[in-house]
């Protein structure tokens, strides 16, 4: 049996634990957000708000309530609307239609468009917590 070299059998062992580092990280991410079971469905019919691209609406569920953003074309977005610096109720992040979100406590603020609502400015360094959407026949489900 050949031998295999100890360069070779290094480059092979480096491969597999990023590749093990990789892919053991995907789904173990927890928020600073607390969990909050969320299961609720709206239909768009009532909600004229989410008409418009950048048309949002916010309703209660969550942690601090959950704001419903009208991304690009029909494609919706659930976020918590928790401050991921200020981890309370009553800073709860706030939108004017221009798909970006302030904390009233600290200032951060987060960006609503692309479906990350990442940090762009202030002291969170985390994005908002995000809840799974499906749109179907003028309706869409939020849920974790």
């Amino acid at each position: 049996m050949a031998k295999i070299s100890g360069k070779v059998l290094k480059t092979v062992l480096i491969c597999f634990f990023i590749t093990l580092g990789i892919n053991g990280c995907k789904d173990n991410y927890t928020s600073v957000v607390p969990y909050a079971y969320v299961q609720t469905e709206l239909n768009l019919a009532n909600r004229t708000e989410l008409n418009p691209i950048g048309g949002y609406f916010k309703i209660n569920g969550g942690y601090a309530g959950i704001i419903v953003f009208h991304d690009m074309d029909d494609t919706f977005l659930a976020y918590d609307a928790t401050c991921t610096y200020e981890i309370l109720p009553s800073c709860s992040v706030t939108t004017d239609g221009s798909g970006i979100a302030t904390c009233p406590c600290c200032g951060s603020q987060f960006i609503l468009f692309g479906g990350n609502g990442s940090p762009t400015k202030g002291p969170a360094a985390e994005p908002l917590k995000q809840y799974r959407v499906s749109y179907s026949g003028g309706r869409i489900s939020i849920r974790n």
